[in-house]
Order: C-alpha cells, then sequence, then structure tokens
C-alpha cells in the first residue's frame, strides 16, 4: 500500500500542476482574445509572387502582357480573403479557384502565423505566339496548346518568341506540338537560334519556314529531318557572312542539299 503521507503528497503535488495548467490556459486564453481584438490575425494582403518560368531547354522567359495581367487576375481572386483571420483561409480552395487560370502550371500556398498566406505561381511557358486569321496572337505553351488571344496595344509587350503563322496550326494541336518540340531544340543563341528567327510558318510547296531577323533571310526546311537541316542552314550563314555574300532564300528543304539565292542589292 502506499503510504498516506506520500498519498498525499502526489495529490498536492497534482492540484499544483492542475492550478498552473489551468492558470497558463487562461492567460494564453486571454492573450489570444487580445491580440484578436487587435486585429493581429488579420490578413492585411495576400502577395501572389510569379516563379520565373524556363522552357524544356531550361531557358528563363518573360511572358510579357501575359505576366502582369495573370498577376493582377490572381490577386483580384485572393483580395476576397483580405481582413480574415488567417486560419479561416482554406488553402486547398484557393489553390483550386488559382489553378483554374488556363495561364497557370503549377500553384504553392503557404500559411504563416499571425496573419500571412504566401502563394507562389508557376506560369505556363509560351514557346511560340500563333497568329490567327484575325490577327490575334495566340500563346502555344508546352504541349502545344493554344491560350486565349492576348490583348494587344501601344504599351502591350508580347512574350519574346517567335510568331507561328499558317491555317494548318489553328486546329492541329500534334502538328504545334511538333513545332514546340522543333522550336526548344534549338540554340538560344546563333544564326538560327531562337532569338534569330522572327517566325515560323507552313506551306504545302515548302512545308516549315522560318524568317530570321539578322540577316533577313527566309529559310525552307521541308516537312522532314527539320532539326538536321536548320544545322546544316546555319553552316551556310557562317559560311556566307565569312565571304561576305548575302542570302535572300535558302532553301534546305532537299534531303542532302541547301540551295541559297543571294541578294542581289545591299
Amino acid at each position: 500500500m502506499v503510504p498516506t503521507s506520500l498519498y498525499f503528497f502526489a495529490m498536492r503535488r497534482l492540484r499544483y500542476v492542475s492550478f498552473f495548467t489551468a492558470a497558463f490556459v487562461l492567460a494564453g486564453g486571454a492573450i489570444f482574445v487580445f491580440l484578436n481584438n487587435m486585429g493581429i490575425f488579420e490578413i492585411t494582403s495576400i502577395p501572389v509572387e510569379l516563379i520565373s518560368s524556363t522552357n524544356d531547354s531550361g531557358r528563363a522567359q518573360s511572358q510579357g502582357v501575359a505576366e502582369s495581367s495573370l498577376q493582377e487576375r490572381l490577386a483580384s481572386l485572393v483580395e476576397e480573403y483580405r481582413g480574415k483571420p488567417v486560419w479561416e483561409v482554406d488553402l486547398t480552395r484557393v489553390r483550386a479557384s488559382i489553378a483554374r487560370d488556363e495561364w497557370v502550371k503549377d500553384v504553392l500556398i503557404s500559411r504563416t502565423f499571425p496573419n500571412q498566406v504566401r502563394v507562389l505561381v508557376r506560369p505556363k511557358t509560351v514557346a511560340l505566339i500563333f497568329v490567327n486569321k484575325q490577327n490575334q496572337f495566340r500563346p502555344v505553351v508546352e504541349d502545344g496548346s493554344l491560350l486565349a488571344a492576348l490583348k494587344t496595344g501601344a504599351t502591350a509587350t508580347l512574350p519574346d518568341v517567335p510568331l507561328l503563322r499558317g491555317e494548318i496550326f489553328a486546329k492541329d494541336q500534334g502538328r504545334r506540338h511538333e513545332v514546340v518540340k522543333f522550336i526548344n531544340a534549338l540554340a538560344e543563341r546563333g544564326p538560327v537560334g531562337v532569338a534569330n528567327i522572327s517566325e515560323v510558318g507552313w506551306s504545302t510547296d515548302d512545308g516549315y519556314t522560318l524568317t530570321l531577323i539578322q540577316p533577313k533571310v527566309e529559310v525552307k526546311l521541308g516537312e522532314e529531318r527539320v532539326d538536321l537541316k536548320a544545322l546544316r542552314v546555319a553552316q551556310v550563314l557562317n559560311y556566307l557572312a565569312a565571304n561576305n555574300l548575302k542570302g535572300r532564300v535558302i532553301d534546305a528543304s532537299f534531303s542532302k542539299k541547301v540551295l541559297v539565292r543571294l541578294r542581289k542589292g545591299p
């Protein structure tokens, strides 16, 4: 049996522990109520941060007017939570509503007490801008999907990617995807680098065509082995530059040869 003195000692210790626990809980509750009444836990803002987008080759990319428009839409979407206690924000619901935007690829949301919610968004990567018959500019993303037409104007800045022309691309996602893979396989710089391509087109006579920026040359690639033909064209352009020659059209649509039409004037 437990000695009577030891039993009373244990009970006295238990009462002390219970008393201090209750006092701690009451004090904590009072502090919580006090801070809550002061609005410490109310969200003042939910910043939406866009993570730099990269394509399959790892190239960082600016989305231009689309990026600022996306940030405005998402900021407006989370505005309803301003002034609410941080624990009342349903992060799953917020994430789902943001992910519904066609420009959004990934969303990461975190909650930090006392009053912060952080939203990180990775936009989809634009590989090309498709120009349709109505002269609308529609982004083409990694899988060849078309997004809604961009708003354009005097101050608008389009994503810095080549334009895509040809009605064959309007309804054929598979063909758009093939062009995206071709563009992503190219180097960023160089005679036939992405930065030096202003337009990609297609016609029944010439297959895929490229319009280069510097020098301004039309390149015909045909429909097969376009990646290999692009390398041949780069070699031809280097040769022309080394010999101070200017081409007007470079036809690489043949299986093993490249024809060059030289520019007669300056």
